[in-house]
């Protein structure tokens, strides 16, 4: 059963990305170009985008046509029943993004809409799909990723095709939300040759505060996390459409993201700091960020930790070594073969909600 599923999300991309095509001068094809996004429609181009066209079961139709069962289209997650028991696509008149899964294979799609419905409609979960365990753009950067090219965590679709055409030096890969999974990490480490990756999400407190958590599950795949702050109420997408040398700065300007974290998590103690309860736990706070950051850098922290806090190095220094002695651990092993781009893993992580 599951092998008929990954079958018809194959069938479904090629019929969305045929319906694009047949309208170059459509509503979708004209939104990706006015957001600087063209290149991504051209013959050539490696990005998949199609389009679910309008009407109430164009997909369904040219699916039962290619020889699916009904069954098979709605465990796909491509269609639901009607009350009147109709066959109905789950995407209609709608931008489409193909998610990939760890074995680089199409397992579910994010729709864009035009107008004031829902903007982003994901496929739901089911047997082969959870928005969890998939990226979209790794399919298309694969190639990039394997010449050097650093993997670049974004919220949206949008924001994933933007990086990826703000320069060779960046592969944006969309976790559709603002977790970013163990299951993510391993993926985008699996086809790259940098041990460094760069979290640019939205720049909004979700965004951020997703940054923040995402330090720890990116921190035990890849050696060095950067942080691309996005200016006040933008996103990737966004600076790219407006300029694209802003989206070029803000990721040639990425910091640790460590480093963003532990300014956010004193400023959540700053109105305690004059007592020395407050300064222990601002200290213990902010210790496995310290202890998580390249061990060069470790001694001139802790020293900053302390001057904001108002406490001895040495006392800080101890948490930090007490954290870091928690921390320690194995470290997945990343592929022996240069280039390889598929994960062997078995996990099940939480089921993310949020939409890009």
């Amino acid at each position: 059963m599951k092998s008929r599923l990954y079958e018809a999300h194959a069938e479904a991309e090629s019929f969305y990305r045929q319906q694009l095509h047949d309208r170059p001068r459509g509503w979708a094809a004209e939104h990706l170009c006015n957001r600087g996004l063209g290149a991504v429609l051209a013959p050539d181009s490696r990005w998949w985008v199609g389009y679910a066209p309008d009407g109430w079961s164009r997909l369904v139709g040219h699916l039962r046509k290619t020889g699916f069962d009904d069954l098979e289209i709605v465990g796909a997650g491509l269609a639901f029943v009607t009350k009147n028991g109709y066959l109905v696509d789950r995407f209609r008149d709608r931008i489409m993004f193909a998610a990939h899964d760890h074995k680089v294979r199409p397992v579910g799609f994010i729709g864009r809409s035009a107008g004031n419905r829902l903007r982003y409609l994901n496929t739901r979960n089911t047997e082969i799909y959870s928005k969890a365990r998939t990226l979209v753009g790794l399919d298309a950067q694969i190639g990039k990723l394997q010449a050097g090219a650093v993997p670049v965590f974004v919220e949206g679709t949008m924001d994933a095709a933007a990086v990826s055409l703000a320069g060779d030096e960046w592969a944006g890969l969309a976790c559709c939300g603002t977790a970013i999974t163990h299951e993510q990490a391993l993926m985008a480490r699996a086809p790259t040759w940098t041990d460094t990756v760069v979290v640019a999400l939205d720049g909004d407190a979700g965004g951020r505060l997703g940054a923040v958590r995402s330090l720890p599950v990116l921190s035990e795949v890849f050696d060095e996390v950067l942080f691309a702050r996005i200016p006040d109420k933008q996103d990737p997408a966004a600076l790219h459409a407006a300029d694209r040398a802003l989206l070029r700065d803000a990721l040639a300007s990425a910091r640790p993201l460590a480093d963003f974290a532990i300014e956010v998590e004193l400023d959540k103690w700053a109105n305690v700091l004059d007592h020395l309860s407050g300064q222990v736990n601002a200290v213990r706070a902010v210790a496995p960020l310290v202890a998580s950051l390249p061990a060069r850098r470790v001694a001139s922290e802790i020293a900053r930790v302390a001057r904001a806090v108002h406490l001895d190095e040495q006392i800080v220094s101890q948490e930090v070594v007490a954290a870091a002695g928690q921390r320690l651990g194995p470290r997945p092993r990343r592929p022996q073969q240069r280039g390889a781009s598929v994960v062997d893993v078995e996990l099940d992580p939480p089921d993310y909600s949020r939409s890009p």
